[in-house]
């Protein structure tokens, strides 16, 4: 599941007719670490926000877009400090509770991240992308019926929310409705052909219905935008494997272990590669350390 993470980069909410120096100073600093933040320099970026802080304790927004460049650099504790300081400072601040929803679920502590969804329910009432999240959160606490809702409410509001659509289908991806699932992935793709997690998931399913040269395009598609995906390398492994690209499909498929070591199905694949290559003994070998990983894991 892919969750969709919304940076809020905020303009100044202080206003100049404060009259002091030192908030003035703060807010000029703001900009600039907007500007590197922007610009994906978030080292840079903390630094012109910690200049902010230093000059305007108080300032809320350079806590939360602090946040925002800790989360980038996965410091994903020194985020949480600053939004809790940013929610500290102003209680109404709606989108540092989105915000430290998302740290929440970065972190794996969906039972918080549905919290703080939750207060902020009227205020983002109207918006695509909040029901989505609510939606990723559902997901991760085996709420399914109720993640579908929020998907379709993120639909109802905007029809072209190809993230929506997305991880709608991948519920049914779940459940092996592969039909309905195949359906939601075209949409998310024809709406953002850069939906990676859509084209993944559309090329497993055309791989499982034997399309294997139509799903070698999107799955490539997938890798070019995310190359070291563990598992989008280890579905094009088992693509090339299919349509007699062996050596190619060893080296795909090693480089995914390499990621992520304790995948069961890319071990599982490099026992097809051996069997392809008439190697039993080394196919029974990976499939053993397959099994030992996932004892549930299918086996042909």
């Amino acid at each position: 599941m892919k969750n969709k993470s919304i940076l809020f980069i905020l303009s100044c909410l202080i206003f100049f007719s404060c009259g002091a120096d030192k908030k003035e100073e703060a807010i000029k600093f703001f900009q600039r670490g907007n500007y590197k933040l922007k610009d994906k320099e978030y080292q840079e970026a903390i630094h012109w926000f910690d200049e902010a802080i230093i000059q305007n304790p108080d300032f809320a927004d350079a806590f939360n877009n602090r946040a925002l460049a800790y989360q980038k650099l996965d410091k994903l504790d020194e985020a949480l400090v600053d939004l809790d300081k940013a929610i500290e400072l102003d209680k109404k601040y709606w989108e540092a509770y989105y915000n430290r929803s998302e740290i929440f679920f970065q972190k794996g502590d969906f039972q918080n991240s549905l919290v703080d969804l939750e207060k902020i329910a009227v205020p983002f009432k109207d918006s695509s992308f909040y029901f989505v999240s609510l939606g990723n959160v559902k997901v991760q606490l085996n709420n399914s019926s109720g993640a579908t809702a929020d998907y379709e409410k993120a639909l109802r509001i905007n029809p072209k929310n190809a993230e929506a659509y997305s991880n709608h289908g991948f519920i049914y991806f779940e459940n092996k409705q592969y039909d309905l699932a195949k359906k939601d992935f075209q949409k998310a793709i024809a709406i953002n052909p850069k939906q990676d997690f859509a084209l993944n998931n559309l090329a497993f399913i055309l791989s499982e219905e034997q399309k294997f040269q139509e799903a070698k395009v999107f799955s490539e598609q997938a890798i070019a935008i995310k190359p070291t995906d563990a598992i989008y390398l280890n579905n094009y492994g088992y693509i090339l494997l299919q349509i007699g690209k062996l050596e190619q499909a060893k080296e795909t498929l090693e480089r995914s272990l390499r990621i992520n070591p304790q995948n069961a199905y890319t071990l599982r694949n490099l026992g097809y590669y051996f069997r392809k290559i008439g190697k039993e003994a080394e196919a029974q070998a990976k499939f053993t350390e397959a099994k030992k990983l996932d004892n549930s894991i299918e086996i042909k």
